[in-house]
C-alpha cells in the first residue's frame, strides 16, 4: 500500500452528475452522441466486441455515462491466454514468469519462479480476476481522467452495487499528471497496489532534445538512405497486414503473446477511422518497416502499438530510430509522453522520468474473507513487487 501524498489536495469541483451505466446498443448509442476525442476508438470495441480487437482481451466492453461524456468500463473474465490489461492474474504471475530468461542467476530465477508460483495461489483464492475495469480502454496504459472526489464515489457505489461479487479496479495510477488522483482514490476506500514504473518524457520543457544519446539518434534517422518517414495520411490500406506483421513479430514472438493479439480488422479500421495516429518507416521499395502508433487524450500521449521488422540488418536501430521520431512530434507538439514501462536503461539515458504505478481496487463490497484475502495480498505485493519487477523490467 502507499500513503496519500503530505501535500492538501486540491479543492474538488463539486458534481451533481451521477453515472450511467451502459451496455450494447444503448452504449454504443452513447457513445455516438459523446462529444469527446477516442469515442470512434471506444464504439468500435462495444460494436464488434472485445475478442474482435484481439481475441485475448476476454472482457465485456461497455461505458459509465458522464452526461456528453463517457468513461469506458469493462467486465474481465480469466480465461488461461487473457492479455494482462483485462488481467490481474496475468500482470503479475503469467507475464512475469515469461520474463525469467532476463534473470542471469540460476538461483534468482528459480526464487521467483516460487515466489510467483505462491503468489498466484493467492491470487486464485482471492478470485482476482473476478473484477470490474473503469477507465479501461484495454490498453497497457489507459489515460487517465479528471474525476472530481464526488465522481470517484458515486462511480464506485454503482459499480458496487451492480457487481456485489466483483472488485473494483482501476489501472495506471500515478500522481505524474495530477497528484491529487492518489490521494482521492484513497479516500473512495480503494487501495493502491504496486504495478510496474513507468517513463515520462515531457514534451513542454523538451530537456531530452540535449541528451546525447537523443543528439545521435536524430543524427542516424537523418542518415537514413533508403528509408523515408510516413504520416499518418501516406499509409495505404494495403499496408495493414504488413503493419500488422510488425506489431506481431516483435510483441508477440519476440516478447510474448500476453500481448494483445490485435486482428487485421482492428488495424484496418484504426488506419481508416484514426483510432490511433501512425507514422513510421517505409523502405524504397514500397515496404513498411517498422511503426508506431499514438493514442492521446488531451495533452498526454501513449503509444500502445510498434513493430519493426526483428529479422532486418538494421534490427534493434529501428526501435531507437521510431523513439528519435516519437521524441521529435512531442517535443514539437508540447505534449506529455507516458511512454510505459521496459527499457529502463535505454529510457533514462534519453532523459525518460521514471515513476512507480500502481492499480488501484476497491473491495468494501466485498465478503470479510474476500477482503481479507486482498488486504494481505495488498501488503505482499506492496513489499516485493517493486524490487521484483526492478530486476525483470528496469
Amino acid at each position: 500500500m502507499i500513503v496519500a501524498p503530505d501535500a492538501p489536495p486540491p479543492a474538488s469541483k463539486s458534481s451533481a452528475c451521477q453515472p450511467e451505466l451502459l451496455f450494447g446498443r444503448d452504449a454504443v448509442n452513447s457513445v455516438a452522441m459523446a462529444n469527446q476525442p477516442n469515442a470512434a476508438y471506444w464504439r468500435f470495441f462495444l460494436e464488434k466486441g472485445a475478442d474482435a480487437v484481439a481475441p485475448n482481451l476476454t472482457a465485456k466492453p461497455g461505458i459509465l455515462g458522464y452526461g456528453s461524456a463517457f468513461v469506458p468500463v469493462t467486465i474481465d473474465r480469466d480465461e488461461r491466454d487473457t492479455s494482462y490489461p483485462c488481467s490481474l492474474y496475468t500482470q503479475y504471475v503469467r507475464y512475469p514468469l515469461g520474463e525469467m530468461r532476463v534473470l542471469q542467476s540460476a538461483f534468482a530465477r528459480q526464487a521467483a519462479r516460487v515466489g510467483l508460483w505462491t503468489l498466484g495461489t493467492v491470487l486464485g483464492c482471492a478470485r482476482v480476476d473476478r473484477v470490474v475495469q473503469w477507465n479501461s480502454w484495454l490498453m497497457s496504459t489507459n489515460l487517465l481522467p479528471s474525476l472530481s472526489l464526488q465522481e470517484i464515489k458515486n462511480t464506485t457505489d454503482l459499480l458496487s452495487c451492480r457487481f456485489p461479487d466483483h472488485a473494483i479496479l482501476v489501472k495506471n495510477i500515478h500522481n505524474r499528471e495530477d497528484t491529487s488522483l492518489p490521494r482521492k482514490l484513497i479516500e473512495a476506500g480503494y487501495h493502491l497496489i504496486p504495478s510496474r514504473k513507468i517513463y515520462f518524457f515531457d514534451g513542454e520543457t523538451a530537456g531530452f532534445l540535449s541528451r546525447r544519446n537523443v543528439k545521435q539518434d536524430f543524427t542516424a534517422l537523418g542518415k537514413l538512405k533508403e528509408y523515408t518517414p510516413v504520416e499518418h495520411q501516406e499509409f495505404l490500406p494495403e499496408d495493414a497486414p504488413r503493419i500488422l506483421r510488425l506489431y506481431e513479430q516483435l510483441y508477440l514472438e519476440k516478447y510474448s503473446r500476453l500481448n494483445p493479439r490485435y486482428s487485421l480488422a482492428f488495424v484496418e479500421s484504426a488506419l481508416k477511422h484514426r483510432f490511433l495516429e501512425f507514422r513510421g518507416l517505409r523502405h524504397t521499395s514500397g515496404r513498411v518497416d517498422a511503426v508506431f502508433a499514438c493514442f492521446r487524450r488531451e495533452k498526454v500521449t501513449s503509444t500502445p502499438f510498434v513493430g519493426y521488422d526483428t529479422s532486418s540488418q538494421l534490427g534493434h536501430d529501428f526501435y531507437r530510430l521510431l523513439v528519435a521520431m516519437l521524441l521529435k512530434r512531442v517535443a514539437e507538439e508540447g505534449t506529455l509522453l507516458n511512454y510505459s514501462s521496459g527499457a529502463g536503461d535505454f529510457k533514462r539515458r534519453r532523459g525518460g522520468e521514471g515513476c512507480l504505478e500502481f492499480n488501484a481496487l476497491y473491495t468494501g463490497h466485498l465478503p470479510f474473507a474476500r477482503r481479507l484475502t486482498f488486504s494481505l495480498l495488498g501488503r505482499c505485493l506492496s513489499a516485493s513487487v517493486p524490487q521484483l519487477l526492478s530486476r525483470i523490467a528496469a
